[in-house]
């Protein structure tokens, strides 16, 4: 994820994956931020994972903790993070603790003892860790503004940059929360049985910030955020016009299908039950791909890589090489509680760091699985096909259809035309007792294409496209009927 925050506007970076991205670069120094979440929601770990970072940075940090916690408990839970670095303490990194001051001599002692320690300290990032506690020390709202205004005043002169932590206090947003410079909510909600965490920037004053709600996890290395792939993709750039230049699948029925293959740089839509043929025929786009120079991604749910090898050695195709050379490469996410956004930025950077001229996304429906709100999942694929579009790379995405056979087929969202310049539909049928595969293009946008309906066969060989079903009939319902034999002329009699 790229900074892409103004030119020459000075930034302090939070060293927190995609949360410079969300923020443009980073905090504003010398600013006031308000960190807002209920316990558990990440707040301490959001607040020291940055400081430690300003630290080595060579930056100077105060944390001060209004909160019953002892430091001691504070840094045992701090140890088992990879951002915790004990060598920083106490000369780059000090904890103190005010709650001792504000029980006994309320928010004015506790304004003057911070005043003293930034002086003594020479912070330049300070956190207030427990707003709550000041909350209740106020004797009234008027007193907990002024706090905060005398607090942002003393920062601000000496370009020391402010977290404030508060859980809110569960009532909603007051007057203090407008006054400081930036307020982030971290939340944890409930979707089902599944939990997800999401930041939203409510507000950062004097700088411009991606919008909405952008998840994250808690791991090992501390919080890693994952920005919208929505907000990530430019809205001013201009996807590159379909060219003449064609991305073949190297199945020569198919090709020829296709006037050549598919336009380079458009999004295909394969569209199929289980079983009909769309993982292999999207393995031999990215084959055929490699043998033309092109470099080609494989994104993965259903099959590892060693599972992969193992189908396609059996087709005939010996993708090994290429991921030994690195021309193909593989990511596999098994399909349980994935984050939406985290694959889309693992697809981002596969298209944008990589090279990638050719992408095969195996399937749509694990898309759908991630995206805990139904009706992001078409808009997450809309930037991802414009992103595409705009890279030159060309897309292939697999979609499953619900029946194997009948009349019904449905499209797996409105506005098709949106994702996918072109539809290519595999189906089963049976036929004289026979399961039998077949293909057709149902749309190649800008091009030519021959509308029959062809087998598609798989052996040990590797995959064929071949001949239309010329004694059949109604097999896109996937009830084929077998036609009659046209009955041959009689001759006539003599008298």
């Amino acid at each position: 994820m790229t900074d892409s925050s103004p030119r020459g506007e000075e930034r302090l970076q939070t060293g927190i994956p995609g949360l410079d991205t969300v923020l443009r670069g980073g905090f504003r120094p010398g600013r006031t931020y308000m960190v807002m979440g209920l316990p558990g929601a990440g707040k301490t770990i959001l607040a020291n994972q940055v400081c430690f970072h300003h630290a080595a940075d060579g930056g100077r940090v105060l944390y001060v903790t209004l909160l019953a916690e002892s430091h001691t408990e504070l840094v045992a839970n701090l140890r088992s993070l990879s951002f915790f670095d004990s060598s920083r303490l106490p000369e780059s990194v000090t904890y103190l603790s005010a709650f001792t001051v504000l029980e006994q001599g309320g928010l004015e002692a506790l304004a003057e003892l911070i005043r003293k320690e930034i002086r003594a300290q020479k912070a330049t990032l300070i956190v207030l860790d427990g707003l709550v506690a000041a909350e209740e020390a106020a004797p009234s709202p008027q007193a907990l503004k002024k706090f905060i205004h005398g607090l942002q005043v003393v920062t601000n002169l000496v370009g020391c940059t402010t977290l404030v932590l508060t859980t809110g206090g569960g009532r909603g947003l007051r007057a203090e929360h407008t006054m400081v410079d930036g307020l982030l909510i971290l939340k944890q909600r409930m979707f089902g049985a599944r939990s997800i965490r999401e930041l939203v920037v409510r507000k950062f004053r004097g700088s411009a910030h991606l919008l909405g709600k952008h998840s994250f996890e808690i791991t090992n290395d501390g919080i890693v955020l994952y920005p919208r792939l929505e907000t990530l993709v430019d809205e001013g750039a201009t996807p590159l016009p379909l060219s003449n230049a064609r991305s073949a699948f190297g199945i020569k029925g198919l090709d020829k299908m296709l006037s050549g293959g598919l336009p380079a740089g458009s999004a295909t839509l394969l569209l199929g039950p289980p079983g009909s043929g769309k993982t292999l025929l999207g393995l031999n786009f990215l084959a055929e791909g490699v043998r033309k120079g092109e470099r080609g991604h494989y994104f993965s749910f259903y099959d590892s890589p060693e599972r992969m090898l193992l189908q396609t050695a059996g087709v005939g195709m010996k993708l090994a090489p290429f991921l030994a050379r690195g021309d193909l490469e593989v990511s596999f996410r098994a399909p349980m509680e994935n984050i939406l956004d985290k694959l889309g930025m693992q697809l981002l950077e596969a298209i944008r760091e990589r090279g990638v001229k050719r992408l095969f996304l195996d399937g749509y429906d694990a898309l759908q699985k991630a995206a805990v709100r139904p009706s992001r999942s078409a808009r997450f694929l809309t930037a991802l096909v414009n992103e595409c579009r705009v890279r030159g790379v060309t897309l292939v995405y697999t979609v499953e259809t619900t029946t194997a056979f009948g009349p019904q087929v449905e499209f797996p969202m409105r506005g098709i035309s949106m994702v996918a310049e072109n539809l290519l539909f595999l189906r089963l049928a049976e036929l004289r007792s026979e399961l039998r595969r077949f293909i057709c293009a149902l749309k190649v946008r800008g091009s030519g294409f021959d509308p029959a309906l062809r087998e598609l066969l798989i052996s040990a060989k590797g995959m064929e496209v071949g001949a239309t079903f010329e004694d059949a009939q109604q097999l896109m319902t996937g009830l084929a009927r077998v036609t009659a034999p046209a009955p041959r002329p009689r001759g006539r009699r003599g008298k």
